[in-house]
């Protein structure tokens, strides 16, 4: 969008109502929310990290749990 076209949005903006402000505003934050990038990374994301050890069941963490803990009583 050229600087001339954005300039003249923002002069019809200017001249809304402080309602209509608030609704465009509303409106404009929805969409950028659309169209974000989420900053949260899926859980499934971490499968795998730690040398090794990304755990996909429970009963494998159980496993390495009950491992560690034998380690400590030796």
């Amino acid at each position: 969008m050229s600087a001339v076209a954005l300039n003249t949005i923002v002069q019809q903006i200017e001249q809304l109502a402080p309602e209509e402000k608030w609704t465009l505003l509303s409106i404009l934050i929805e969409s950028l929310r659309r169209h974000a990038e989420p900053t949260r990374q899926r859980i499934c994301d971490y499968y795998g990290v730690g040398k090794g050890r990304g755990f996909r069941t429970a009963q494998e963490v159980d496993t390495f749990i009950d491992q560690e803990r034998a380690s400590w009583e030796r």
